[in-house]
């Protein structure tokens, strides 16, 4: 899965209530779309991602550049056209007033962040559970040394 196709999954996990832990509407919404199917009526299902659209925002919450970070935010999560999104960063966060002239730019840049965010967030989770289960080893080779 390429970075833009994470930071769509991610927006689409986020801010759909119905795919957090606390709702349960999320198998009638996909109960009802697989009927409609059956019926002959169009339903496109998109398929989401949870744990990666966390993983995504976990990422996204330690990235350092506020510009990049809003930009990702306003773009994705709350699907604003570019000029608006420029507009908000140049006068709350300091981008220079250029920003809309070289979008794809900074779009490329934010996406480029993100993504080396995302894998040294991969890279820790993975390290943690390598670690947990190295502990949990040496615990079970030595528990029958001290009995």
């Amino acid at each position: 899965m390429g970075i833009e196709d994470r930071l769509e999954n991610w927006s689409r996990v986020v801010r759909d209530p119905s795919w957090q832990p606390q709702y349960c509407a999320s198998w009638a919404r996909l109960a009802v779309a697989m009927r409609d199917a059956e019926c002959g009526a169009p339903q496109a299902i998109v398929s989401i991602d949870v744990n990666d659209g966390w993983l995504v925002e976990q990422a996204w919450q330690k990235i350092a550049d506020p510009v990049a970070k809003r930009l990702l935010q306003y773009h994705y999560v709350h699907r604003m056209p570019a000029e608006m999104v420029c507009r908000i960063l140049v006068r709350k966060y300091g981008a220079s007033p250029h920003t809309l002239k070289h979008w794809k730019v900074r779009l490329a840049k934010a996406q480029s962040i993100m993504s080396h965010v995302i894998d040294s967030e991969v890279a820790r989770v993975q390290m943690t559970k390598a670690v947990r289960a190295a502990a949990a080893a040496v615990t079970v080779t030595a528990a029958p040394l001290a009995a």
